[in-house]
This record gives C-alpha cells, structure tokens and sequence, in this order.
C-alpha cells in the first residue's frame, strides 16, 4: 500500500490515464537526489566513449548488455520506496523493474532523441508497462527537456518507426513523421528531484543540449508481474542502450504471476 506521502492523488493519476504521463508532486528527497547526481556523474565519466547514447542497466553491474563500469549502489534509487509506491498505484502490487537508462546530454553538443514510442522497443506480452524518469539536473527547453504529445498514448499502437541516418540523435530508430502533430508537443520541464510517469505509447523525445549545462535524467522501467517479458522475442539487440535480450528481470514488489518470466536472468528479488 502506498505511502500517503508519496501516494499520488486522484487528478495525478486521472492525468496519466488521460494524458499519457504525469509529473508528481513528490520529489526525490535532497539526500537521495545528492546520491543519484554523484552516481551519474561517476558513471558518465566511467564511460566516456558512451555518452553520446542511452547508458544501459546502470543498476546492474556486469549485466553484458552495454559492458557498463557501474556499481550496485544504482539499486537504493532504483527500488526507491516512494517510487516504487507510485508504481503500485498504476500498474498493481506485483512489480517488476526490468530496465534503467541513464540519459545524458552534455551542454552544447548533447544529441537530440527522436520522437518514438517506447512501445515499439520492449517484447512484453501484454505490453503493459510504465517509466519513471528522474531529473538529476535541472531538465529545462534551453537544455533539451523531456518532449511529449500528450494523449498520444490513447491508439495503443507502436506506429511506424524506421533508422534514422541523422547522426545527431541519441539513437536511431525514430517515428515516422506522419504519425504525429509536433505541434501539440509540450516540454515537461523539470528541477532537479522531479520526475515523470510515462506510458509506454507516449510520443516523446527531446532537442539537443544547445545550452550551457549539462542535462542528465535516469530512466527506470517497470511491469505488472502479469505480464511475460519474452527475451527470446526482442528484436533490438544492437541498438544504442537496447540488449533488450538481456534485460535482468528483478521482482521489486508482489509476486511473480506469470511463469514464463526468466527471473534467474536479473538479481534476487528486492525485499517488499
């Protein structure tokens, strides 16, 4: 059950159903924000020859899926009880985190992320799951915030998507420009500590960094435990910060209710 001080009330989830996304009144607290901002920056210089794209599964070391330099301590920001408690109030008690991506664009030559819909990536079977995106700098338009086309969520289709050549995108598969209106875009700007809850039709993507600080956001994945993760079904393996092959499966909250997930592949399950 969801903590009050967390919990999000009727019109914030009244938001995401309508609007595709939510930015919740709950912030990260400072202590947890300091940590998440000194592991981002550690991370990111761990791996310069990868900034210029999503870094995959910072919160599990040795995971194969991008060769990351990372350390455990992802986890404490991963499982967060506040977030985690959010997350029950949209997807259920049974819980599954089976991704994170730290997004970083660094100030004035951060690339752009093309407008896409998660849903196209991800073989979950019913594709029903949500993210949690965390500003661990202030995420503003000068500096390439969050974008999104909020409703754009309602079709629950994935849409066209074909490989972009752009060399200026984080990665490449991108929408098909006939499948949305850019001009009913909105930038969810956020401060340091805020956060978005998105769904995983959501149009989304974001300008590059033009500006004169850097912009960092982590991004956490989360399921129903009904749903079936099928490894052998996922098609973007080579993709920038996909792998999505070889995703751990770590059961956060609940139980486990579909057998056919592989829960050897990810870490031990999380204390309730």
């Amino acid at each position: 059950m969801a903590h009050l001080e967390s919990r999000l009330q009727s019109d914030e989830i009244a938001a995401y159903h309508r609007d595709g996304f939510v930015v919740p009144r709950f912030r990260l607290p400072p202590a947890d924000l300091s940590e998440l901002q000194t592991l981002s920056a550690r991370l990111v210089a761990d791996n310069p020859h990868l900034i210029d794209q999503p870094l995959a599964c910072p919160h599990v070391p040795n995971s194969g899926v991008q060769g990351l330099k990372t350390t455990k301590e992802w986890m404490r920001i991963s499982t967060h009880p506040a977030i985690l408690d959010m997350i029950e109030q949209i997807v259920g008690p049974d819980i599954i985190f089976w991704g994170s991506n730290l997004f970083y664009q660094r100030a004035e030559a951060g690339p752009a992320v093309p407008w896409h819909r998660d849903a196209t990536y991800w073989p979950i079977k019913p594709l029903a799951t949500t993210s949690v995106w965390i500003a661990a700098t202030d995420s503003f338009a000068e500096n390439g915030c969050l974008r999104c086309i909020p409703g754009s969520h309602a079709a629950r289709q994935a849409g066209r998507h074909f490989h972009s050549a752009d060399p200026g995108l984080m990665f490449p598969g991108s929408l098909g420009p006939e499948e949305y209106d850019e001009s009913l875009a909105l930038d969810v700007e956020l401060e340091a500590g805020q956060m978005v809850i998105f769904d995983a039709f959501l149009i989304h993507g974001s300008q590059p960094n033009k500006g004169e600080r850097d912009r960092t956001g982590y991004g956490l994945r989360f399921m129903p435990a009904t749903s079936h993760f099928d490894h052998d079904a996922a098609v973007h393996k080579s993709e920038p910060g996909a792998g999505h092959h070889m995703r751990p499966l770590i059961l956060v909250r609940g139980v486990n209710r579909c057998p056919l997930n592989d829960l050897s592949r990810g870490h031990p399950a999380v204390a309730n």
